[in-house]
């Protein structure tokens, strides 16, 4: 199979020669999604082009009654995010980001990729463990994230990196240690590395505060659950024994 059969882009080339690559697939705590999400939103990027594959489900998000394709692709000056509505099945991520890499190398230098992430590590803090392609790579992030000695990335992120360094292309991740299926506060980390990389300066206050709501969901959630399993392990009154015979 031909890779770039693999994804149809329908997408006019970037506007600069030279890009940076930012990535952001749904995942752990939903990281990536949400923090590439909110750059695209708050940072001045406008639509690029669209991906679909048959690889991918078939399912169209739409926003204020208007259809979006499953990826999308945004701009700003050097910078193209790829932003993702649909989980990518782990038994497609080789041919999902090598079809993706080799469309974008065919139309411009990708000076970078960057991969932003979650990773469930039941801590209970936001750390951010990064992973380079190469030593030069790795010396820039040491700073922004922890490098462990040994880190497992599964699925698309993983697939995206290795593509990346096969192909000769640095590569940096960022990924957000989260427990929770979905997360703004780890994604405000992510956010973080992105403002001190490459001087976005993306105001992350109004995230926090949906941080807030959402921890105040789950929290209420949590409270909900317990008190339906305590009414279950109650013991039953005689009259209640009576009218369940």
């Amino acid at each position: 199979m031909d890779i770039t059969d693999a994804v149809r882009v329908e997408s006019p080339a970037p506007s600069a020669k030279e890009i940076t690559l930012l990535t952001g697939f749904p995942g752990s705590g939903l990281v990536g999604s949400i923090a590439l999400q909110y750059l695209v939103e708050n940072a001045g990027f406008t639509h690029l082009g669209n991906i679909t594959s048959r690889f991918l489900p078939q399912i169209s998000l739409a926003t204020n009654g208007l259809a979006q394709a499953p990826i999308r692709l945004y701009e700003k000056d050097n910078f193209v995010a790829v932003l993702a509505d649909v989980p990518i099945p782990p038994q497609v991520s080789y041919e999902i980001s090598a079809g993706l890499i080799e469309w974008f190398s065919g139309k411009s230098v990708i000076t970078e990729l960057v991969v932003i992430g979650g990773v469930t590590t039941g801590g209970d803090g936001e750390r951010v463990f990064g992973v380079a392609t190469t030593t030069d790579g790795l010396e820039t992030i040491k700073e922004q994230s922890i490098i462990l000695p040994a880190l497992s990335i599964t699925g698309i992120s993983g697939s995206m990196i290795i593509e990346a360094q096969l192909r000769g292309i640095p590569a940096a991740g960022f990924l957000v240690e989260t427990n929770f299926n979905v997360d703004p506060r780890a994604a405000i980390e992510a956010l973080k590395i992105l403002n001190t990389r490459y001087g976005f300066g993306i105001d992350t206050q109004p995230l926090m505060e949906q941080a807030d709501q959402v921890e105040a969901m789950m929290h209420q959630l949590a409270n909900d659950v317990q008190e339906q399993e305590n009414a279950e392990q109650k013991p039953f009154s005689s009259a209640e024994q009576v009218m369940y015979g």
